[in-house]
C-alpha cells in the first residue's frame, strides 16, 4: 500500500518533508536580490504554511484502520514525514513568492530551481488524459 499525499491524493514518490522543501525554499529565497521586509514576510508565511502541513498530520479516512498505516520518513531529517508530498509543498510556496515578488525573474528563477514547470506540466497532460480519455465513456 502506498502512502498518499492529503492534498492531491497521488502517491508520495519522494519522500521529502515539508520542514525540509521549506527550508531549502528559505536558502533559495536568500540567494535571491529580495527586500529584507519582503523577505521576512515570506518567511513568515512560509512558517504558516509549514504549521498547516504539521496540523494535517496522519489524517486517514475513517474506513481505513490508523494502525496499520505506515508511517514515512524524510530522506533527509530522518523524521516521520507530513502527509504532503513534495509538488504541493512547492506548489503552495511558490504562490506565496508569486504573490509577494514582484521580479519576475526571480519568480523564473524558482521554477527552474524547483522544477516546478516539469510537475505543472505533468498535471496539465493528466487532467488532459482523464478528460479525454475516461470523461468519454459517459
Amino acid at each position: 500500500m502506498s502512502i498518499q499525499c492529503l492534498k492531491c491524493g497521488y502517491s508520495i514518490t519522494e519522500p521529502i518533508c515539508a520542514s525540509c522543501v521549506i527550508d531549502e525554499i528559505k536558502v533559495w529565497l536568500h540567494e535571491q536580490n529580495v527586500k529584507r521586509h519582503i523577505a521576512k514576510k515570506i518567511n513568515n508565511r512560509l512558517k504558516h504554511l509549514l504549521n498547516d502541513i504539521e496540523s494535517k498530520d496522519y489524517a486517514v479516512l475513517p474506513s481505513r484502520n490508523i494502525w496499520k498505516v505506515s508511517i514515512m520518513e524524510c530522506i533527509r531529517c530522518k523524521k516521520e514525514m507530513h502527509l504532503m508530498c513534495f509538488y504541493c509543498v512547492i506548489n503552495q510556496a511558490y504562490q506565496i513568492a508569486k504573490n509577494n515578488l514582484r521580479n519576475t525573474s526571480s519568480i523564473g528563477n524558482f521554477h527552474e530551481y524547483f522544477n516546478t514547470d516539469i510537475q505543472q506540466s505533468f498535471n496539465t497532460n493528466l487532467h488532459e488524459y482523464f478528460n479525454t480519455h475516461l470523461c468519454s465513456y459517459n
